[in-house]
């Protein structure tokens, strides 16, 4: 992986808690779990997300990435049912080179307001598959913030750090819009 440094290895917890720090507090996060029938923002993502894409059973560790903007480019967004509905023209996923190309994607109002003021120390989370391509499964608004100041030529210049996962499966299973 190009680009890409591993600063350490880590426990799935440690990356669990970085999505937390990213998406726990959100009361509007934390409104959705309620509403599909889930205890909790953790127990949402726990039970609809990560047990599906098995992240506890992945080796994880922590990589600083140079040139971000650029890199994520070939990676792929997460099999989010809202995403594939909306984003994805029905199919499982899109590479992030595709998304950007998307104006709804391009204007989404999140995404503007993430490229203004990039949260620098927030941690992307990410699966590489057993063919090697690599899946964004938490910061999908961030990385495709990222990848349009990569394609407009006004990339990120600041070093990131993202949670990266070798994962052991072949693909991943399309999720979200679940209820409990």
């Amino acid at each position: 992986m190009e680009n890409i440094k591993l600063i350490r290895k880590c426990e799935w917890e440690e990356v669990f808690l970085e999505w937390y720090k990213n998406e726990g507090n959100n009361q509007g996060w934390i409104n959705l779990a309620k509403e599909r029938g889930y205890a909790s923002w953790a127990d949402w993502r726990l039970n609809g997300y990560a047990k599906r894409f098995e992240c506890a059973k992945t080796s994880w560790g922590f990589y600083e990435i140079t040139d971000p903007s650029h890199v994520i480019l070939n990676w792929y967004g997460g099999p989010f049912r809202t995403w594939i509905a909306r984003y994805y023209d029905k199919e499982k996923t899109k590479s992030f080179k595709e998304l950007v190309e998307r104006s709804d994607v391009a204007n989404l109002s999140y995404v503007q307001e993430i490229m203004k003021n990039y949260p620098k120390d927030s941690v992307i989370t990410a699966l590489k598959l057993k063919n090697g391509k690599i899946f964004v499964v938490e910061g999908m608004h961030r990385a495709c913030a990222l990848a349009i100041m990569a394609k407009e030529g006004k990339p990120l210049e600041s070093k990131l750090i993202f949670a990266i996962g070798e994962s052991d499966l072949d693909e991943l299973p399309a999720v979200g819009k679940n209820n409990k």
